[in-house]
């Protein structure tokens, strides 16, 4: 029988299959999996897009400044950073889930729980920067102006955030070249509806930082090319890809397939041919765009 919703309307029943690990943190509505084949899956990959770039925010860290993380997942980020400046700089990396901290991470840099969206009340005016990528597919849209909020108040007067997001796969226009991946981005948007999930924040970034009391906003785009046309980024960002849309999978079929995949077998067969689709039809589709802003003095 099929499960109903409060509104009396039928929910289409779950598609059996074996689900990967995701998020346990209460309330969490990240739509990827938390599990290794996530780890590395990221960094390195949009490291290359910026000439090996991870730090835009104009800030020169030494013993007396400290870096937060948010959303730090297995630390990639942090620890990238923490190799290249003063080793006594103090770092801490945040997520909601501990699984993909890193076992042994160097003296200067500690991992917690905690979420953007409440943080430590002892954290006001403490940070120098404060570093977050990707919650696209975590926050919530009015979980948003709350996490800004929350950043702000962390920081110290004259700190600087740097957030990096991509910009969504769209269900309102046509991919003739890429059927698969029409079919793809409205699951994509679907997952990210029913969990009213902000996955057109990259497009709204420099109001909601401004909104939040941020100034001197500034922003670095790229292009996301995928496949080997692209030379080796572009492969690694093809296999970035079509792993971020393999990870929905869990919740797309768990959800019964919003009436576009009736079988696990369909949807893997939909990210097979959207793996073909990309090397035989080159294009760019979405930017990844880095933001920096700094909270004023006073």
């Amino acid at each position: 029988m099929a499960q109903v919703q409060e509104n009396g309307d039928a929910l289409a029943a779950p598609i059996v299959h074996a689900p990967r690990e995701y998020q346990a943190y209460p309330g969490a509505k990240y739509i990827l999996p938390t599990d290794d084949a996530e780890r590395q899956r990221q960094h390195k990959t949009l490291k290359s897009m910026f000439g090996n770039r991870i730090l835009f925010a104009p800030v020169e860290l030494d013993e007396n400044d400290k870096v937060l993380d948010v959303g730090t997942g297995p630390g990639l980020w942090v620890l990238d950073l923490a190799a290249s400046v003063d080793s006594s700089t103090q770092m801490i990396g945040v997520d909601i889930e501990t699984r993909l901290f890193p076992a042994s991470p160097p003296k200067n840099i500690q991992f917690r729980v905690e979420s953007v969206t409440n943080l430590p009340a002892e954290w006001s005016n403490t940070f120098s920067l404060v570093h977050q990528r990707l919650l696209v597919v975590a926050l919530q849209v009015p979980q948003w102006p709350t996490a800004l909020s929350e950043i702000y108040r962390v920081l110290r007067p004259n700190g600087w955030v740097q957030i990096a997001e991509s910009t969504p796969w769209h269900d309102d226009i046509e991919y003739p070249a890429w059927p698969c991946l029409a079919k793809l981005a409205a699951l994509y948007r679907a997952v990210a509806r029913s969990r009213n999930l902000y996955v057109d924040c990259a497009y709204d970034m420099p109001k909601m930082l401004e909104a939040a009391g941020f100034i001197d906003v500034r922003s670095e785009s790229r292009m996301q090319c995928m496949g080997k046309w692209a030379g080796e980024n572009g492969a690694a960002m093809h296999s970035n890809h079509v792993g971020v849309l393999r990870g929905i999978k869990t919740p797309v079929l768990q959800a019964g397939g919003y009436g576009l995949v009736s079988s696990e077998a369909e949807f893997d067969a939909l990210v097979e041919g959207l793996a073909k689709e990309w090397e035989e039809a080159p294009g760019c589709d979405k930017e990844f765009i880095v933001f920096w802003a700094r909270k004023p003095s006073s």
